[in-house]
């Protein structure tokens, strides 16, 4: 596992300490609900409206009433005994045949509609469960009691009485019939109570978001007193404390730093070097605490207005300076804090959704009107997430309007707001992609006076620059950036054109009366001149790095190893080398592989598979073997795409054409 390098600079935790402190501040932390109100007075404040859906709580009279009525209409459980009816029959056996056959019958009657010794008259219906399965629901007044069932059997064998039948022991043998088969169940009819009373409701309505609750000089009634009472539960739960402050700022201290911590590593494990560049660092942070301002203090009063903010901007502005992998965690941690807000997951899902979207899409839909097309996407999105939460939480599918106004207007904001990054590029000294956009036209002054000066090299920047772009799209690295370092990468070349052999139009006159080292001091020195006048155009430093960095630390092959071949001393070697420094980024490093590659293609006399592969895989291990990638961020994987990316742009660049016939030969 690769160890992770911790900045040891004190100027990075500087700006986390602030941010750290600004978070504590910003944290909720507002007191009680602060009205006093009485049933039968005014009330003596300004319209009060919900800040959220609050639950109307029951008051303790209407909750007892309720249990109460669940009390009374709770039915009895009692167990089925599934073998009475049996042993009753074997008793009626017992009895004398003509009083057997009159007694089974009305016992199988008696026992269909149930029998019981203790049965609850009080009751509507009772509960008849065999082991632990609910059989069946009866009516009280359907049940035999003990009297109810011997009057019932003796009347049905009455008139069997003859003047010499034993009517007492008859009589005893139809009662010893009578066996219950409903067992009344104390433990599971109170059980069954228990849960019935645990069930019942303790609200009595809703108020929902933006309601008004009661209205100037209104008189509090008995309903809306309770509705107060509801509001200020809810108010103290979700925007007051009434605890031990040092808890509280304990709690809100553990938030703030463990906000800064995510943030914190978000950077470290995306890309450590934004530590180094502090201006980008510095603003990464202040987008970072723009979106927590706007979270807290606007969210503050009415959460419901967090939806006009349009968070997804801020992922489009660090989208400018950053790369996605960067943007994307650093995004959803600014977002983090929406979840302690009321309806803070709704918040936090619709705005991660539209920050997501937006910053997968805004490249191709970030000129002109094709911005208000993104804007309706992303709305499209985030009502679509809302309207799905919405339908969970309430079951039905209400349309809310004023919210989804508000999404709407928040996504079009994103593009009135857009133009900021402007004054943010100027005031951290940034390069967005827009200026990169701009700097890669080639009719800007600098490029213009270079295709004057020196054609060659500006033909040469140009297919650099195509090559580097279509290896930036195939391993993910900033094409903007690329394309902008690839045309500036020789403009020091301006200064003395005819030194370099692109410009002699099939001439080398320039190097016949200098020395190998004079040759290779003015062939070097092309890298000192590109950035004076970098510095003259007002190039940005990203586009400078190209220009010092695209030789490396490499030498000038050529007359080198002229002198070499002369019998120069190889101690010399450094006085034939580039300064650098060597590239730090991928960018950097593709168009130093694409320079060298492009320059020396010129030289092969066949473009086969073979021969091009072999000059990408010579130049390409040539550069690695003498460190020039050592400080670069270019994975070997994305190495390997860079060659193969190359190999088929050379493949395409010098592909075999058509012989047209001559058409006067055929005329003849």
């Amino acid at each position: 596992m690769d160890k992770v390098n911790f900045p040891r600079n004190i100027r990075v935790y500087i700006p986390l300490i602030v941010l750290f402190f600004v978070l504590l501040f910003l944290l909720p932390r507002a007191g009680k609900f602060n009205y006093e109100f009485k049933k039968g007075q005014p009330w003596m404040y300004e319209d009060l409206y919900a800040r959220f859906d609050v639950p109307i709580i029951k008051s303790t009279a209407q909750e007892e009433e309720d249990r109460a009525q669940v009390m009374r209409e709770q039915p009895p459980f009692y167990h089925k005994h599934a073998k009475a009816l049996p042993l009753a029959l074997e008793q009626a056996d017992k009895l004398p045949p003509a009083f057997a056959r009159v007694a089974k019958a009305t016992l199988k009657k008696i026992y269909a509609k149930g029998f019981c010794d203790q049965l609850n008259t009080e009751a509507q219906t009772i509960c008849c469960y065999e082991v632990a399965t609910l059989v069946d629901t009866l009516a009280v007044v359907d049940v035999y009691t003990p009297e109810r069932a011997r009057k019932a059997l003796m009347g049905s064998t009455r008139l069997l009485f003859e003047p010499e039948t034993d009517s007492s022991a008859v009589e005893k043998g139809l009662e010893r019939c009578l066996i219950p088969n409903l067992i009344y169940d104390e433990t599971r009819t109170r059980a069954e109570l228990s849960k019935a009373l645990d069930n019942v409701a303790h609200f009595s309505g809703v108020v929902n978001n933006g309601e008004r609750i009661i209205a100037k000089g209104e008189v509090v009634t008995a309903q809306t007193e309770q509705v107060l009472k509801s509001y200020q539960m809810e108010f103290d739960q979700n925007y007051g404390y009434d605890g031990n402050r040092v808890f509280l700022w304990g709690s809100n201290a553990f938030i703030a730093l463990l906000l800064v911590a995510l943030l914190f590593f978000s950077i470290l494990f995306t890309n450590v070097k934004i530590f180094a560049d502090y201006h980008r660092y510095l603003y990464l942070l202040t987008i970072f605490l723009i979106t927590q301002l706007c979270i807290f203090i606007i969210g503050n009063p009415n959460f419901n207005r967090l939806y006009l903010v349009p968070f997804s901007l801020m992922a489009l502005f660090m989208l400018s300076f950053f790369r996605k992998k960067v943007v994307l965690p650093v995004y959803l941690v600014s977002l983090f804090p929406m979840l302690i807000l009321p309806m803070g997951v709704r918040l936090f899902f619709v705005w991660t959704a539209a920050g997501v979207l937006n910053i997968f899409t805004f490249t191709y839909f970030s000129k002109g009107w094709r911005q208000f097309l993104n804007a309706l996407f992303t709305f499209l999105l985030m009502a679509l997430v809302f309207l799905a939460f919405q339908f969970a939480a309430s079951g039905e599918l209400r349309i809310p309007t004023e919210e989804l106004v508000l999404l709407l207007l928040g996504s079009f904001l994103a593009v009135a707001g857009y133009p900021f990054i402007y004054l943010f590029e100027k005031l951290f000294s940034l390069v967005s992609t827009h200026r990169l956009d701009d700097l890669s036209d080639t009719n800007s002054p600098l490029l213009q006076l270079l295709s004057r000066t020196a054609p060659g090299t500006y033909q040469h920047s140009l297919q650099v620059m195509n090559m580097s772009e279509a290896v930036a799209r195939a391993i993910g690295a900033n094409v903007a950036l690329i394309r902008a370092g690839a045309l500036y990468h020789d403009v020091g070349k301006i200064q003395n054109p005819q030194c370099f052999v692109e410009n002699q139009l099939g001439s080398d006159d320039f190097h016949k009366a200098l020395s190998y080292e004079e040759s290779a001091r003015m062939i070097v020195r092309h890298v000192a001149d590109g950035e004076v006048m970098a510095e003259k155009y007002g190039l940005p430093e990203v586009v400078k790095r190209f220009i010092r960095s695209h030789h490396g630390t490499s030498c000038t092959g050529y007359f080198y190893a002229k002198f070499i071949e002369e019998g120069g001393n190889p101690e010399r070697k450094q006085e034939f080398c580039y300064p650098g420094p060597k590239p730090l980024t991928a960018e950097e490093a593709v168009v130093m592989i694409c320079d060298s590659i492009e320059a020396a293609s010129r030289t092969l006399k066949i473009y086969s598979d073979d021969s091009i592969t072999e000059l990408v895989d010579r130049i390409v291990d040539g550069k690695m073997n003498e460190g020039q990638f050592s400080e670069t961020e270019l994975s070997l994987s994305q190495l390997k795409t860079t060659k193969d990316e190359i190999c088929n742009y050379l493949r395409q660049m010098h592909h075999a054409r058509i012989v047209y016939p001559n058409l006067n030969n055929i005329n003849k």
